[in-house]
């Protein structure tokens, strides 16, 4: 295990724990589905799903849902939410570059303030490649993370948690101009997320679709 995962599995040592878990559905989610952007059924992949609050909404809206996570102890979290709440989900504790190998296509591929913890230049371009690859014709992309647009954690591309992570923040911009190397970009704007106890942090929100 490296000393990242360490790191994440003593944040999800216990369920809520994390700063960033939230119960609620963000209406940047909820609102694909009423603007009728993606529509159910159909196959949704969510990168960085830790506990599975998003997933399990997904999957009651009658998506068929996989969702991956590097800890073993969120998936452990996930999995209990979703019989809690009689959904079915695929969960899988899984890192984010596997995706790869994955053969199915899916209509919608997300990542929930999960982008910005890929910090390598090269990783984060051949990320992005592979969820191009992955999405269907039309298939739609949400990405949602930290803004390099804010002094959040301090300055430059790569800041440091207090946890002792660090994190890629790339501006609007800059990441608008990643993104838009394989799929098209349909909304990019700045948005505010929050982080408990009581912080409202800037972050990139980009919209985009697969047109092969």
């Amino acid at each position: 295990m490296t000393q990242k995962s360490e790191k994440f599995e003593g944040i999800y040592l216990k369920p809520n724990n994390a700063p960033w878990t939230y119960s609620q559905t963000p209406e940047e989610l909820s609102e694909l589905i009423k603007n009728k952007i993606i529509f159910p059924p159909g196959e949704v992949l969510e990168i960085g799903c830790g506990e599975g609050h998003h997933a399990i909404f997904l999957a009651k809206a009658g998506f068929d849902v996989t969702a991956i996570d590097r800890s073993k102890n969120a998936i452990r979290f996930a999995k209990q939410n979703a019989n809690e709440q009689k959904i079915s989900v695929n969960f899988r504790m899984q890192e984010y570059h596997k995706i790869g190998s994955y053969q199915k296509k899916f209509d919608l591929i997300f990542d929930w303030r999960f982008l910005h913890e890929i910090t390598n230049e090269t990783k984060r371009d051949e990320y992005i490649h592979s969820i191009a690859k992955l999405l269907k014709p039309k298939g739609t992309y949400l990405s949602i993370s930290f803004s390099g647009d804010s002094d959040f954690m301090g300055i430059g591309e790569i800041r440091k948690s207090p946890a002792g992570i660090e994190i890629y923040f790339s501006t609007l911009i800059g990441l608008k101009n990643l993104i838009g190397k394989y799929l098209q970009i349909l909304d990019s704007k700045i948005i505010n997320v929050p982080q408990k106890p009581s912080l409202n942090i800037k972050a990139n929100y980009i919209l985009a679709q697969n047109n092969p």
